[in-house]
């Protein structure tokens, strides 16, 4: 009986997703298919017997970034299993974010056995590079079958994916060739569970070895050689890609070196920075075309680059010392190369430091000069914004951007999309929106998945706030076809800018307004009311900034997904980011 490739199938793939959950993973999604079947069969057994999550998604791409969704929100991996052909290619969109963003995912992807490869069979292609250019490893199980793959095999594979989890975080594509019959009998089905649970639930599948990561002392050694913490520099903090789990450390380490520095700091909306930080520039972008390079003898960065073209340019005019750290990312995140990085955290980091030289004084240094003034400008900045966003009951951009981070609730999520928004939020908001965990994805700066991932954040912390422009909202409208994705209880705040506003400002006075519209704008006339009748969410159509707050209460009022649309005026946000511009740059 156990010898039937059916009998084999299944209780292989049992055994592979049992494995998995014993390395911490807590969620699983299920795309449609026939080739995999057995995995689908063994991931419905876990559920029913409550060892894992399982969502279905109709859409392999939409699953991807649900999966990205919830490995963020969560800092856990999530498998995302699906079938042969082209349901893989699908996969695409979302390793690339998830390897830019530093968030594991597992591919788990059925395809036929190696007998069927490069003759004509349906449904038969090459899927074994289609992730390649974006995974951490590509894997496969015994390429005649998965029938034929040993509890060696899989305990091997395991181990892999354990220390690549643990010391280089991103997708794995982890493929497997699945022999006919797919399908396995109950009475069959019954007999495999019984060996399952007698042979394999509590002895062979529960240990696996991980590798020690090994620092490159020699980056340490020339940091040392170089840093200067008695001089004056700027700390530059981007969007944490560390783990959830460790940002509190992380914050108590930013602690200490701003401690011993006085510095002041930047920080990206969605850097994780505790706002009580002290040392804080508010609206620091603003304030960047003011600065003089020679104000400051070193720079430390932590983590990627901030969604700013004007910071970039000043730190490429930067000539001094200039040091990267990195939260276990081994791979180059410095496109002006210049930094010397340090890829083994803040944490790390700061530990080193302080038993290298004990006599450093972790006591509060008194903040140096530029840091004080910087943070008076950033002050007398704020109140010209509040003054001219909010002057009149005009909606745009940039009064979301103040505006929403002060009256969304402090203690809820919100996730910020890529392009407008992300850029806005940046520039324009203050130390409020530091006050809650933020979300955005900006790793290849792309508006695929937005719907999606912000659904997959919602499973695990809700109800979440989505600030989002309609172009990037209509990519991934796929994203409500996620298993529950209604009562996610998800918060959208959609902005109608005419079909991505950001372009508008890019190409205004190159472009008439007729090739504007037609090769870059790309408006669609929605009916955005009975675009959410169709899904059943609840729709509300604001026109004035004075009804934003009572629109967030009567949204937190239902225990659903909620669309909250706004209208843009594209011409006076326009005059309004001069008037802004010209006051700072010019007047002062």
């Amino acid at each position: 009986m156990t010898s039937s490739i059916e009998c084999k199938n299944f209780l292989r793939s049992l055994i592979l997703l049992k494995s998995l959950i014993n390395i911490g993973v807590e969620n699983l999604i299920l795309c449609p298919g026939s080739r995999s079947a057995p995995l689908a069969l063994a991931a419905g057994e876990l559920y029913r017997r409550e060892e894992i999550n399982l969502f279905n998604s109709i859409d392999e791409r939409s699953a991807g970034f649900h999966a990205l969704g919830i490995s963020s929100a969560s800092g856990k991996n999530v498998i995302v299993i699906s079938t042969s052909g082209t349901a893989v290619a699908n996969l695409l969109p979302s390793s690339v974010e998830a390897d830019r963003s530093y968030k594991n995912i597992i591919y788990l992807t059925a395809d036929r056995p190696s007998r069927l490869k490069d003759c004509g069979a349906n449904q038969t292609v090459n899927q074994e590079d289609f992730l390649l250019s974006t995974c951490r490893l590509i894997l496969s199980t015994n390429l005649d079958g998965l029938h034929k793959t040993s509890d060696k095999d899989i305990e091997n594979l395991i181990n892999l994916i354990t220390n690549e989890n643990i010391y280089n975080p991103g997708p794995i594509h982890l493929n497997v060739p699945i022999e006919k019959p797919l399908m396995i009998t109950m009475q069959n089905k019954r007999k495999i569970l019984d060996i399952f649970d007698k042979t394999y639930i509590n002895s062979k599948i529960n240990k696996f070895k991980n590798k020690l990561f090994k620092e490159k002392k020699s980056i340490w050694e020339k940091i040392l050689k170089e840093i200067n913490f008695e001089t004056t520099g700027l700390i530059i903090v981007g969007p944490y890609r560390g783990s959830q789990n460790d940002l509190t450390e992380f914050n108590n380490s930013l602690k200490v070196i701003q401690q011993i520095t006085g510095w002041p700091v930047f920080s990206d909306p969605v850097s994780g920075v505790d706002p009580s930080l002290r040392g804080i520039v508010e609206n620091w972008e603003l304030l960047i075309r003011n600065i003089k390079i020679s104000d400051f003898d070193q720079l430390l960065r932590l983590g990627p680059m901030p969604a700013s073209n004007i910071l970039e340019e000043f730190l490429q005019n930067f000539t001094g010392p200039h040091f990267l750290i990195k939260e276990n990312d081994s791979r180059n995140l410095d496109p002006l190369k210049k930094a010397i990085e340090y890829e083994s955290g803040l944490n790390k980091f700061v530990s080193n430091l302080l038993e290298k030289d004990p006599s450093i004084n972790v006591s509060s240094k008194s903040l140096i000069p530029i840091a004080l003034r910087l943070i008076e400008d950033g002050e007398k900045i704020k109140t010209l914004l509040k003054n001219e966003v909010l002057r009149y009951d005009q909606i745009t951009e940039l009064s979301l951007a103040k505006l929403v981070p002060e009256i969304w609730p402090k203690d809820l999520p919100i996730m910020i999309s890529a392009s407008s928004p992300i850029r806005d939020w940046l520039t324009y908001s203050g130390k409020e929106v530091l006050s809650r965990r933020c979300f955005s994805f900006r790793g290849a700066s792309g508006i695929d998945g937005t719907l999606s991932i912000a659904l997959g954040i919602a499973r695990v912390i809700n109800p979440l706030l989505l600030v989002t422009g309609e172009l990037s909202f209509l990519h991934d409208i796929n994203g409500f076809l996620n298993q529950e994705a209604i009562n996610l209880n998800l918060k959208i705040l959609l902005i109608d800018n005419n079909g991505g506003n950001i372009f508008s400002r890019l190409y205004k006075n190159q472009l008439n307004q007729t090739d504007l519209e037609n090769l870059f704008l790309m408006k669609r006339e929605i009916s955005w009311d009975k675009l959410a009748g169709t899904h059943d969410i609840p729709y509300r159509n604001i026109l004035s900034l004075n009804k934003l707050k009572e629109a967030f209460e009567w949204s937190l009022s239902i225990q659903k997904s909620v669309i909250i649309k706004v209208d843009i005026n594209n011409e006076y946000e326009l005059k309004q980011r001069e008037n802004i511009y010209r006051y700072i740059f010019h007047d002062q």
